[in-house]
């Protein structure tokens, strides 16, 4: 078990269409104390990420409007900094490939436990 990891005053995009998946989310952010602000487009997180800085982007990958890894290259365009951890519920080898060549730092497969969810945040955010 990885433990809750302890988010307070860190914030984190999480990118997500889907209000359930966001319900789950948010479920597992007040665990960990971290502010959370949403993006339910690709367009809407390129805004978000241009207007602020975040510690922790968590990004899907089939979004409505733009594919997440495009929208993670337009975001590498201007910072390279950020981790940015894609969420997907796809388990297919070349569909992370894609997501890490495209910027993302790791690759997280929904659905995942808060110890997942830690475990990876952990390597990320000091």
């Amino acid at each position: 078990m990885a433990g809750i990891i302890d988010l307070t005053r860190k914030k984190i995009l999480v990118v997500e269409d889907d209000d359930m998946n966001y319900i789950y989310m948010t479920q597992i952010f007040k665990l960990t104390k971290g502010d959370i602000y949403r993006a339910k487009t690709g367009k809407e997180a390129l805004e978000m990420a241009k207007e602020k800085s975040y510690d922790i982007i968590l990004m899907d990958i089939q979004l409505p409007d733009i594919n997440g890894n495009r929208v993670t290259q337009q975001i590498r365009e201007f910072d390279v900094k950020t981790p940015i951890i894609a969420q997907t519920a796809s388990r297919a080898p070349d569909e992370t490939d894609e997501a890490l060549d495209a910027g993302c730092s790791e690759v997280l497969i929904k659905p995942f436990t808060i110890d997942d969810f830690s475990a990876v945040i952990r390597h990320y955010i000091n």
